[in-house]
């Protein structure tokens, strides 16, 4: 019995997104920017560092890091085609690359414009993001025809697609917005954008809407000025259940990119100058 006058402690919530007991652990450290992240087929990670234009490799079992490109035109997004090269927004040198991971030789698939990230579907497509313009272009399967898929009022950064691969997801960098572009059966935006998501921004308005990712159930994942927000759809910042927010740990810099891992076990986020990652509760990716 408890003596009298005494209460009983209440025990803590569940944390809703991180194993119990986990931590948040350095994955590299000492960067300029640390952005895009990637996983190839056999699980080994890659992410990028903007001003110093390099590429990294982060082996899967040891946990090794090399750099793989010392000169990637400032590569910024970077993805895995279905053809098995990583594709990177190289900005520096006005081109989006394809490395190929056996010899880490680069091909210049298109040229002439800037970048930031970028998005493949299914078949090949490319969709990136070219802020400055503020265009999202397509590249077509295969051939990388460039062709404009959407002219903005606002500057783009992040890209993404629903998990039906029927819509395409960009992120407006000051708002608060992430605006959905419908898709045909071909992977090509067949009209005008709806607001898909909104996320909580801070007093000034500016968002810093960055690198997202979409969950199967749907939900969205994003890099923001206030930390990772993880955002159910239809849900706007203040509905019950609708919202999470993960503050930048230990006072770091605003999240400007987040993945999950292939297997759904690790969420790693970047922080400008160090790459993050920390254990998911086992229940949290699953649809």
């Amino acid at each position: 019995m408890l003596a009298f006058g005494l209460a009983r402690a209440a025990a803590p919530a569940p944390d809703l997104v991180f194993a119990s007991s986990s931590d948040w652990e350095v994955v590299s450290s000492g960067h300029q920017f640390a952005e895009g992240m990637a996983w190839d087929a056999g699980g080994h990670f890659y992410f990028t560092d903007v001003p110093r234009a390099h590429l990294f490799r982060v082996d899967r079992a040891t946990g090794v890091k090399t750099l793989v490109d010392a000169a990637s035109g400032r590569a910024n997004g970077i993805a895995f085609g279905p053809d098995g090269r990583l594709y990177g927004c190289a900005s520096g040198d006005r081109c989006i690359y394809a490395w190929d991971p056996k010899t880490w030789q680069k091909t210049k698939v298109n040229e002439g414009t800037q970048s930031n990230d970028l998005v493949i579907l299914r078949d090949g497509a490319i969709f990136y993001t070219e802020p400055g313009a503020m265009l999202v272009w397509r590249l077509a399967p295969r051939t990388f025809d460039r062709e404009v898929a959407a002219r903005l009022a606002w500057g783009p950064n992040g890209i993404g697609v629903s998990p039906d691969q029927r819509t395409l997801l960009v992120a407006e960098f000051n708002g608060d917005t992430i605006h959905g572009f419908p898709l045909d059966a071909g992977g090509k935006v067949t009209g005008p954008a709806r607001p898909a998501y909104r996320v909580a921004v801070p007093a000034d308005g500016q968002g810093k809407l960055d690198g997202l990712m979409t969950l199967p159930d749907g939900r969205l994942l994003i890099g923001t000025a206030l930390g990772l927000q993880i955002v159910s759809p239809g849900s706007t910042p203040g509905s019950a259940g609708g919202m999470l927010i993960v503050p930048p740990p230990q006072g770091r810099a605003r999240n400007n990119y987040v993945r999950l891992s292939p297997d759904g076990e690790w969420l790693y986020e970047a922080h400008a100058v160090d790459l993050l990652r920390r254990r998911l509760r086992p229940e949290f990716a699953r649809p």
